[in-house]
């Protein structure tokens, strides 16, 4: 399977090094999927991750859990 995180490989991450809590490749893969999905904003970017966690850990580290909302904002 594809490594989806592979087509962020080359974006750099734009945030402050002391705001980086969440991996913007894995934030970016979960936004993607759920803009696919239907999703509209970042609520449903959260929404989507927390229904969808078991089948994205199978390729996401997720090493602190699913992005709030907010963190999908900033």
């Amino acid at each position: 399977m594809l490594d989806i995180s592979l087509l962020f490989q080359e974006v750099e991450d734009p945030r402050r090094s002391n705001a980086t809590r969440h991996d913007l490749h894995e934030m970016l893969t979960i936004a993607l999927l759920s803009t696919l999905s239907g999703g509209e904003g970042c609520v449903d970017m959260e929404l989507f991750g927390r229904a969808k966690e078991p089948f994205l850990r199978r390729f996401l580290r997720l090493e602190h859990g699913i992005p709030s909302h907010d963190a999908f904002s900033k």
